[in-house]
């Protein structure tokens, strides 16, 4: 039997939208594990947060991987180690903390057990509560990081935000030209990554690992975010709840809703048959 492996997306994908996983969805999981295939959970969160709900929902084992940070961190369950992780320098995290804080903006980056900031805001409080993760201040950042992070978010809530957001990400292009790469997870978030990372890169990077052919690989998602593992997967699915800008990614669009066991649709569908 040929080894396939589907890599979903969390938030508005496999996570319905009180951040639950169905019965349905999670038998499919297990049904589709135990015939061999992989499961992997992608997704824009930190490891912390991503190995948190793994847990919670029973799916930290074998045959489940967790790519993280939007790519930037693959991890397998099943022996508890990284298998690849990148991040970004220091001068990086310094320009753009600093670009964010002169305008008023809401800015964090991680360390391994803690969302960190200079300062509290409620973008952040909402944030670490979506996410399962507690929050931190520090003096000074970067000085006060233990390590380089692996990547940073620059936040806004207002009705606008989408628009604020993608403002500041044009005037400082300029200023992470070649040592970071933007993406937005939603209307609010504007994350910075390494450069190269993605979680397309990841689906290839974790494709290779294991020797399974990228042609076998199925995506599904629901936000841009999700457009280059869209595009590196064989096939290319989308939620029926996902963006107009994902669906023009898709190779299928689900029935189901993420708040609709859309998951295991699209188990069904293309890794069981």
């Amino acid at each position: 039997m040929k080894t396939k492996i589907l890599f979903s997306d969390l938030d508005g994908t496999l996570l319905d939208d009180k951040k639950n996983v169905s019965r349905e969805d999670l038998a499919s999981i297990k049904e589709m594990t135990e015939k061999g295939h992989r499961f992997v959970i992608a997704t824009g969160r930190p490891i912390y947060s991503a190995k948190v709900v793994a847990k919670n929902l029973g799916l930290y084992r074998d045959g489940i991987f967790i790519i993280a940070s939007n790519g930037g961190v693959v991890y397998d369950c099943g022996t508890e180690k990284i298998l690849a992780a990148r991040t970004l320098d220091m001068d990086t995290v310094d320009v753009l903390f600093k670009a964010a804080q002169e305008e008023g903006l809401s800015v964090h980056t991680y360390t391994d057990d803690y969302v960190v900031s200079v300062r509290p805001t409620k973008e952040i409080e909402l944030y670490c509560s979506n996410i399962l993760m507690p929050h931190k201040l520090l003096d000074r950042i970067p000085e006060d990081l233990p390590k380089c992070p692996p990547k940073l978010i620059v936040m806004s809530i207002k009705e606008n935000s989408r628009s604020i957001l993608e403002d500041f990400e044009r005037r400082h292009a300029g200023l992470i030209e070649g040592k970071a790469e933007s993406v937005f997870s939603n209307n609010w978030l504007l994350e910075y990554l390494p450069p190269g990372v993605s979680k397309g890169e990841a689906v290839k990077r974790l494709c290779e690992l294991l020797d399974i052919p990228t042609a076998d690989a199925v995506a599904a998602g629901d936000e841009a975010n999700d457009i280059p593992m869209l595009q590196a997967a064989g096939c290319a699915v989308v939620m029926k709840n996902g963006t107009d800008e994902a669906k023009a990614f898709a190779d299928h669009v689900t029935e189901r809703t993420n708040n609709e066991s859309g998951i295991s649709e699209v188990i069904q569908k293309f890794i069981l048959q």
